[in-house]
């Protein structure tokens, strides 16, 4: 079975959808017979380059075309079309980006075209040619015999060197707007027999970024999963494997809301079930964009801003269920109402308050960091949530902080494992932080501090004798 992105690529220029500048620039130079040596085509990824590649040599080489338009009737647009013109060269420059395949087509160019007018050679993404293979096409495309055109497609024209663009006619592709590929879905699905609600295409389209390709692959991926029926939004989740809607906005409102502890059992729902962490970050802010369209607010935009530090944090890291649940639920208790925060101890604890009140009360008076230079300390733990890693200040203000002589000690207890691990991987960039803001050498050494916690346990034995007991 075909590809729909490769079954539906758009045959003449009339059936291309947007990209004016390409259309424009392409159709008068071809009525004009006025066709450049070389074109480079540059934008992202799905946006039509090959396609509109094999419309212009299709055009130069049509036996009966009109103005600009190829008949795509002819022998010559039939096997442009099937890949198998002689005339036309099409190389993938990311898997073939020696010298030596560009030396091929150096020696081939100066041979007249075999079966059409014109010889047309299509390289995708040659930007990835070597240095070698670009000095060696460069007096190519300088000075290129007659009746040969080149068209160079790229993602990324920065790594273009500026002697291969100055000898080309630059041409930009744009992405395809939301609204011109759910029109292209609907369309699509209709010809093979698709329910695709217009609910689910806006769905698809927004998943797709701007790329028709990926819309039709993602089109073609959910008619797979539904066989039959109408194809619902709930029908593209699950065959593209994404966090339910309501669940995002389950996370949101949680956030929105100070709700902690369902933060906390939210993520750990969606990493049992086997859903990407990193997507849920990425859904929430695309969620949070459409809020803010409605109705902007400054909660709204923090909290946006204050996810997209959370995906940036979690886009490299190893463990992301951790890092996002520290991040998040610290992000929650930002929002929590007053009434809804800790509450203020007890002159005369009960016991209900027993097994908290008197943690608090050794944390603050047994735990509290003898510093020789506290303002230093508090200092680059400032800079560390301002400028630095936000995950690293979450995991450092539940810590011990001390410093003896040149070495600054965190330390942590035994309940604090995956604080401690997650330190443990960015100890240079915390004596980077620390020697930077102290303005003087220090060595930074977490470790697990059992007796901290005796000492706790002890102090609650002493405070509520014979309610608590301790098990070795």
């Amino acid at each position: 079975m075909e590809a729909l992105y490769r079954k539906y690529r758009p045959k003449n220029f009339d059936q291309i959808i947007d990209q004016l500048q390409a259309k424009l620039v392409l159709q008068n130079a071809i009525a004009k017979d006025n066709v450049s040596h070389a074109y480079i085509f540059t934008g992202p990824r799905g946006t039509g380059k090959t396609s509109i590649a094999r419309v212009l040599a299709k055009a130069l080489n049509c036996e009966s075309r009109t103005d600009y338009e190829p008949c795509c009737k002819c022998d010559s647009c039939i096997s442009i079309d099937k890949g198998i013109h002689p005339d036309v060269i099409e190389l993938d420059a990311a898997s073939n980006r020696g010298i030596d395949e560009i030396r091929r087509i150096r020696d081939a160019v100066g041979f007249r075209p075999m079966l059409g007018k014109y010889k047309v050679y299509i390289i995708d993404e040659f930007h990835m040619l070597t240095r070698e293979a670009f000095n060696a096409l460069l007096k190519t495309l300088e000075e290129p015999p007659s009746r040969v055109t080149f068209v160079l497609a790229t993602t990324n024209l920065e790594k273009v060197p500026p002697t291969i663009i100055s000898r080309c006619q630059v041409i930009e592709f744009k992405n395809f707007t939301e609204d011109d590929i759910v029109k292209n879905l609907l369309q699509v699905s209709s010809k093979e027999g698709l329910k695709l609600l217009e609910d689910a295409a806006e769905f698809i389209a927004k998943r797709a970024n701007g790329g028709m390709r990926d819309a039709l692959s993602y089109l073609e991926q959910v008619a797979s999963y539904t066989l039959n029926g109408p194809i619902t939004v709930e029908d593209v989740e699950k065959a593209l494997g994404l966090v339910p809607h309501d669940v995002v906005e389950k996370y949101i409102d949680y956030l929105l809301n100070g709700k902690v502890s369902q933060i906390d059992g939210l993520i750990e729902s969606i990493f049992v079930e086997g859903y990407d962490i990193y997507q849920l970050i990425q859904l929430a802010i695309e969620r949070m964009e459409e809020r803010i369209s409605k109705s902007p607010s400054k909660e709204l935009l923090t909290t946006a801003q204050q996810l997209i530090e959370i995906s940036k944090e979690l886009r490299f890291a190893e463990n992301k269920k951790v890092i996002c649940k520290i991040l998040s639920m610290n992000l929650a208790i930002a929002h929590q109402r007053p009434s809804e925060q800790q509450p203020k101890p007890l002159k005369q604890p009960d016991q209900s308050a027993a097994s908290v009140e008197p943690i608090q009360r050794e944390e603050k008076v047994a735990d509290k960091p003898q510093l020789e230079d506290s303002s230093k300390i508090e200092e680059t733990l400032d800079w560390i949530k301002k400028e630095g890693d936000l995950s690293i200040y979450v995991a450092l203000v539940q810590s011990r902080i001390s410093q003896k002589g040149n070495t600054v000690e965190i330390s942590f207890l035994p309940s604090q494992r995956f604080q401690y691990e997650y330190l443990r991987e960015k100890v240079l960039d915390l004596e980077y932080s620390f020697k930077t803001k102290m303005k003087k050498d220090v060595v930074i050494n977490v470790f697990i501090d059992d007796q901290r916690e005796k000492r706790i346990l002890q102090k609650l034995q002493e405070n509520f004798p014979g309610k608590i007991r301790i098990e070795e």
